[in-house]
C-alpha cells in the first residue's frame, strides 16, 4: 500500500503521470489489511481489550464470563457475516465494479467474512486474557 502511494505522489508530481488505478487499489487493500488485521492483533494481544470490569471478578466467574463474552461475540459477528455474505451474493447478481479496476464489489467485501472468521477463531483459540496477564 506505502508503495501504491508513494509511486502515485512521485508519478503525478515529479512527472506529471499519474496512475489511474493506484489509489483505488491502495483502498482496497487497507480495507483488506483491517479486516485481515483484526484476528491477527487479537492473537497476537494486541487487539483493545477493556478488562477493567472483568478484572473484578474471582477466576472462577471470570472463565465463565470470558466464555459468554466470547459466545455473544462470536453469535454477532456470525450474524455479520451472514448479512455481509448476503450483501455479496447481491452485488455479485448486480455485477457491480469498481469504478476504475472494475473488480466485483463483492471480491472487496469478501475481507469482512474472512477477517471476521479469523477472529472468532482467535477469540477460541486464544480466549480474554487473565488479569496477570
Amino acid at each position: 500500500m506505502t508503495v501504491l502511494i508513494v509511486a502515485q505522489v512521485v508519478l503525478r508530481y515529479v512527472f506529471n503521470a499519474p496512475l489511474t488505478w493506484s489509489e483505488e487499489l491502495a483502498r482496497i487493500v487497507f480495507i483488506y489489511l483491517t479486516f485481515m488485521g483484526i484476528g491477527a492483533a487479537y492473537g497476537r494481544r494486541r487487539h483493545m481489550f477493556v478488562d477493567s470490569l472483568i478484572g473484578l471478578f474471582p477466576p472462577r466467574i471470570r472463565k465463565i464470563l470470558q466464555f459468554w463474552v466470547a459466545v455473544v461475540a462470536s453469535v454477532f459477528l456470525l450474524s455479520i457475516m451472514i448479512v455481509t455474505v448476503r450483501s455479496m451474493a447481491e452485488l455479485f447478481r448486480m455485477e457491480l465494479t469498481t469504478p476504475v479496476l472494475e473488480l466485483s464489489m463483492a471480491v472487496v467485501y469478501l475481507t469482512i467474512p474472512l477477517g471476521l472468521s479469523a477472529f472468532i477463531a482467535q477469540m477460541w483459540i486464544h480466549p480474554l486474557p487473565r488479569k496477570e496477564e
